[in-house]
């Protein structure tokens, strides 16, 4: 699984999502899977990559089978009815360990997960990239950068390709690479200062706009690393045109998105104290900054574009909670913000102990939104078992919660693993039957198919 070593405070009370488990009261769904994973290992040595596809000479890759379930327990404070999970598989890397911060939906259906197989601390991660169908079943799998400090961290889709972005041996980096096959078009590295990575990207008219941060502090942090946000501009072949710094109260840009002919950023602000929003032009001059949180630590993460262009933001906070809780909130277009709720501790365990950590949203179709979190605990002193029920409060579960326009939350639910193995959600995208794909953190890259609601 994956854990955080922090250099302060804040980072220690930051836990890297390990994984989640929810128990069931009387009715247990159970979905039983199995999969293989045929790969074929090649190098590439002008830019250090390693290469695993699928080929007639393929090896077999293990992935134990694994059952997950999903129901209320005799303890949980659970809303509504979500909806089941259908299916988990699962896609390994080369190094120990698997670890994704992006998940999307593809236009031919299937999906798409980016992130990293090895440790930034031990110099052994190299850049993870694989495709499947939309049954979760391999296409292909890419690797970059011998092992080191390499991070993916998101991928968008152009007409003729996937641009993923990242860093490569503490460099920023944004990568082309073939559909079908998973070939590399192009791929650009550049020092934009000190320990730097590109976060996200929208395409624009003449090339690419791409966010993150330079002169990390915390440089084997891969979610706050008390750098500076910066900004870079690229051509339509990937070359830098130009980068700015952001605003000083914009110390880690993590999404952008383009409405018009606007740019909207998110991320946090210096000490990650607060959520920062932030909308330039396109050529990212300011026209507004704007923090939001309260009196501790609030830590945001995820951004998404609702159908109304509002701004819907999540995360997680220590402000006004026994522990860190999932903090969710709408903004207008001009910076307001509509509304904002928190939410914790779903399963009913001691709340002093439990961590509930946004990583990603997406809005929903009705004007609401859907977030992934990961909920359990991480102190070795605190276990809590659920009485009448297998529960243990120190197996992590993925937690979705689906907030109405308005606010209101319609539903919130927990997946599992029903054999106590650990799952976490990382990432989320709406799938085109209505439901959605998680990327859930369980020591390989999991595509957890979760059923239309």
């Amino acid at each position: 699984m994956k854990y955080c070593a922090a250099s302060f405070l804040i980072m220690l009370l930051i836990s890297c999502s390990s994984s989640v488990k929810e128990e069931i009261n009387d009715t247990i769904n159970e979905l039983s899977l199995l999969e293989s994973v045929s790969n074929e290992i090649s190098y590439n040595d002008d830019y250090n990559e390693t290469q695993n596809n699928e080929s007639e000479n393929s090896q077999f890759e293990g992935v134990s089978a694994t059952e997950g379930s999903s129901a209320p327990s005799n303890c949980s404070k659970l809303i509504g009815n979500g909806p089941d999970l259908e299916w988990i598989k699962s896609v390994e890397g080369s190094v120990e360990e698997a670890h994704a911060h992006f998940i999307f939906t593809t236009n031919d259906n299937g999906y798409i997960q980016v992130g990293e197989t090895g440790f930034l601390d031990d110099n052994s991660a190299k850049l993870l990239i694989v495709k499947t169908n939309s049954e979760g079943e391999l296409i292909w799998k890419k690797e970059f950068g011998v092992s080191g400090h390499n991070l993916g961290n998101s991928v968008i889709e152009v007409n003729d390709g996937y641009i993923v972005t990242g860093s490569i041996n503490k460099n920023s980096t944004i990568i082309k690479l073939d559909k079908e096959n998973g070939t590399e078009i192009w791929l650009t590295t550049i020092d934009n200062g000190g320990t730097d990575a590109i976060e996200h990207l929208v395409e624009a008219q003449n090339g690419f706009i791409g966010v993150g941060y330079i002169d990390a502090v915390d440089e084997n942090n891969t979610f706050y690393t008390e750098g500076k946000g910066y900004m870079t501009f690229f051509d339509l072949d990937g070359n830098k045109t130009s980068g700015k710094l952001l605003d000083v109260k914009m110390s880690h840009a993590y999404r952008i998105s383009k409405i018009n002919n606007d740019l909207i950023i998110s991320g946090l602000t210096p000490g990650a104290d607060d959520y920062a929003l932030m909308k330039t032009n396109l050529d990212g001059e300011k026209q507004w900054i704007k923090s939001f949180g309260g009196e501790s630590n609030d830590h945001c993460f995820a951004m998404d574009i609702a159908n109304d262009n509002s701004i819907y933001l999540s995360g997680h906070t220590i402000s006004g909670t026994e522990n860190w809780d999932t903090y969710t909130m709408k903004i207008d277009q001009d910076g307001n913000k509509l509304w904002e709720k928190k939410r914790g501790n779903p399963r009913g365990f001691n709340p002093l102990y439990i961590h509930d950590e946004v990583w990603d949203l997406k809005a929903t179709p009705d004007g609401g939104c859907i977030i992934v979190a990961g909920t359990g605990d991480e102190y070795s002193e605190y276990s809590e078992n659920c009485e009448g029920s297998i529960d243990n409060s120190n197996t992590w579960h993925v937690y979705l919660i689906k907030y109405s326009a308005e606010g209101e939350i319609q539903w919130d639910k927990t997946y599992y693993r029903s054999d106590g193995g650990d799952w976490a959600g990382e990432a989320i995208d709406l799938t085109t039957d209505g439901g959605a794909i998680v990327a859930v953190d369980n020591s390989v890259f999991g595509f957890l198919k979760i059923a239309p609601f």
